[in-house]
């Protein structure tokens, strides 16, 4: 009897000690979830405290779209120009733009002695002081049915290339050559005629035979033109080659910034107090930099340094934008003989407090965060372009050669590694360049804004037109 007894409360206390169990259990669980639901009835009758505030962001937030959703077509690189979008409209505008800049660069050529041009240009070849070299690679663009009359880039860039530097008083400094490299060059007519100017040099049948090889890509063909053009370009003794195509069109200012930006951060720096040349022979050697990059690749998720650029930029705007709030709003006008403005500190710690402060700075932060990211990083880097003084260099990118600056010492190297590099659609003429950055460790720069403007509607590499005309309709600096 009594082990029955025994059994019976042993089996009573392993179920009250079950229970128990899951009983802690439950009330371990119920734990985050009162938590919660008690955070979320904070927080809701936070925000209908606040609704009245709250109505008027979003009301804000809503305003701020439509202003930029109305204005959409005029910003081909924001977020929201792709919800506009007009390939025929873009087409006759960006013809229309192209046969004016046309235009005005003949009239120019046309006020130009060709012969006296030309002659200055082959003096300042036989010369050793040279300080740029500026090889155009260029090909005839046979254009279908589409466009109706020429499309003459090639003749834009060589007359801005002179009037640039004429403006400049640096026609003695530099050597600018056409490097025709079309895989038929009797026929590059454009070339030919601006032959008269400027000094030209043609790829040999020989070394352009393999222009219509079968197993040559076109990958592979321009990089076999590049090659010719920076040998052709090594010949001249100078401080610096500048390879660029034959549809990157230079800025007024391209000369000026660029010689400031050499002087003042690559060949001298700042070193405790003063201005030293640079010696780099013990440091990263200067590879190149870019004087252009596609403004719709130049968003801030494209690159590390431009995201830290998105955030840097809404920071500043928005710690403005909080300080002139506050000043209007807690500084009043004392009325007194000492005119000015009074601000009560302790006054405003009533009324607002740290955590107001905060709360308001951290959504202005967010609201100028969407702006910004929405309107587009190419339109805010614009304004550097105000002053030489502004124009910066920045960690380059892989991306595009359509406007490039090299140092002599560094050509023979890359000439070498190119010849002995296959280039494909997966690995084009770019990436390759990035890889012989990275295997000889050099420095890469690009300089923003953009020196050159890329005008070349349709493109010789694909044998078509672009798409987004309206990049070429809304260039920044044509002129």
């Amino acid at each position: 009897m009594s082990k029955m007894m025994t059994d019976y409360a042993n089996r009573t206390n392993t179920i009250r000690l079950r229970r128990n169990k899951y009983q802690t259990i439950k009330a371990i669980i119920k734990i985050p979830i009162r938590c919660a639901i008690s955070t979320i009835q904070i927080l809701a009758r936070k925000l209908w405290h606040h609704r009245k505030y709250i109505g008027k962001t979003l009301f804000l937030y809503l305003i701020t779209i439509l202003c930029l959703y109305a204005v959409r077509c005029q910003l081909p690189y924001s977020k929201l120009y792709k919800y506009c979008s007009n390939d025929a409209i873009s087409f006759a505008a960006v013809k229309e733009v192209n046969d004016q800049r046309l235009l005005e660069a003949r009239e120019y050529l046309s006020t130009l002695d060709a012969s006296k041009t030309k002659i200055q240009y082959l003096q300042n070849g036989d010369s050793n002081k040279l300080r740029y070299v500026i090889g155009v690679v260029s090909v005839a663009r046979r254009t279908d049915v589409t466009y109706k009359g020429q499309l003459g880039y090639l003749t834009q860039v060589m007359s801005k290339l002179h009037k640039v530097t004429v403006d400049n008083g640096a026609t003695s400094d530099i050597f600018p050559f056409i490097c025709n490299v079309d895989s038929n060059p009797g026929k590059h007519a454009e070339a030919l005629e601006l032959g008269t100017f400027f000094p030209n040099v043609t790829k040999s049948y020989s070394e352009n035979v393999s222009a219509g090889h079968p197993t040559i890509t076109s990958r592979e063909q321009e990089k076999q033109d590049y090659v010719f053009c920076l040998e052709t370009a090594l010949k001249y003794k100078s401080d610096y080659v500048i390879l660029i195509q034959d549809d990157a069109y230079p800025t007024e200012s391209f000369y000026e910034v660029l010689e400031h930006l050499l002087k003042t951060k690559v060949e001298t720096q700042i070193q405790r107090g003063e201005r030293v040349t640079m010696v780099t022979n013990n440091e990263r050697r200067l590879g190149w930099i870019k004087l252009n990059i596609p403004n719709s690749a130049t968003n801030y998720h494209r690159n590390w340094f431009f995201f830290i650029q998105w955030i840097c930029l809404t920071a500043v705007i928005a710690g403005i934008s909080c300080l002139i709030f506050h000043l209007c709003k807690e500084c009043k006008p004392l009325k007194s003989v000492h005119p000015g403005l009074y601000c009560s500190s302790t006054d405003k710690r009533k009324r607002t407090g740290y955590i107001s402060s905060s709360l308001m700075l951290l959504k202005t932060f967010v609201y100028v965060l969407l702006v910004v990211w929405i309107i587009g990083r190419p339109y805010y880097m614009k304004l550097r372009a105000t002053s030489p003084y502004f124009y910066a260099l920045e960690p380059g990118t892989s991306c595009c050669l359509v406007a490039v600056l090299y140092q002599p010492s560094t050509l023979p190297g890359l000439i070498n590694y190119l010849q002995k590099t296959t280039c494909t659609k997966q690995l084009p003429l770019d990436f390759a360049l990035d890889r012989y950055r990275i295997e000889k460790n050099l420095k890469q720069y690009l300089v923003t804004p953009n020196l050159f403007n890329h005008i070349g509607f349709y493109s010789a590499l694909n044998k078509r037109f672009n798409r987004n005309g309206a990049e070429f309709v809304h260039m920044f600096d044509s002129s």
